[in-house]
């Protein structure tokens, strides 16, 4: 069976933010996402979806969201234009394995950025929408796994540096 190959720009909607970082705000409400990997909170939400983020500058990274958020002005808000077409969840994987494309691409200097076309250009395979469900569930259930021990290496590690310092600590 051959796969159709289809340009993003076809498939989905894509916005950026419209704030800057400074708008986050420690007891906000909502989710705000900056190119930070981790998603700030924010009072006001601009975006009620599920979408793919795309960090535009900085550390380049992606992330899957479904509810009310916000995004800062160089974060890609990435929307399947029909659902019953492109799985966001398959577009998320997806972005996640095209990302070193996107650093391969990236241009500037001390700060390094992607463009707008860089996104809109990429070639994505487009198998049945149940084919990509499968691709997306299989892939989540890995990632649930990779999360959950790297959580416990992260404990592990935690407790190591406790017993280092309780073992060699002369003060």
């Amino acid at each position: 069976m051959e796969i159709a190959i289809r340009k993003l720009s076809e498939l989905t909607e894509i916005k950026t933010g419209k704030l800057d970082a400074n708008a986050a705000s420690m007891d906000g409400k909502f989710p705000f996402f900056t190119c930070a990997t981790t998603a700030l909170r924010i009072d006001v939400f601009a975006f009620d979806c599920e979408a793919v983020l795309v960090a535009g500058n900085g550390d380049l990274n992606v992330k899957y969201y479904e509810g009310r958020f916000n995004a800062y002005q160089r974060t890609y808000v990435i929307q399947s234009k029909n659902k019953s077409i492109l799985d966001v969840k398959y577009l998320y994987y997806f972005l996640d394995s095209y990302l070193e494309t996107l650093r391969e691409m990236s241009i500037g200097g001390v700060i390094k950025y992607i463009k707008l076309p860089y996104l809109n250009d990429a070639q994505i395979p487009l198998p049945s929408i149940s084919e990509q469900r499968r691709i997306a569930d299989e892939l989540s259930a890995v990632k649930k796994l990779v999360d959950k021990h790297e959580f416990a290496i992260l404990k592990l590690k935690k407790l190591m540096e406790v017993l280092k310092h309780k073992s060699f600590d002369v003060n």
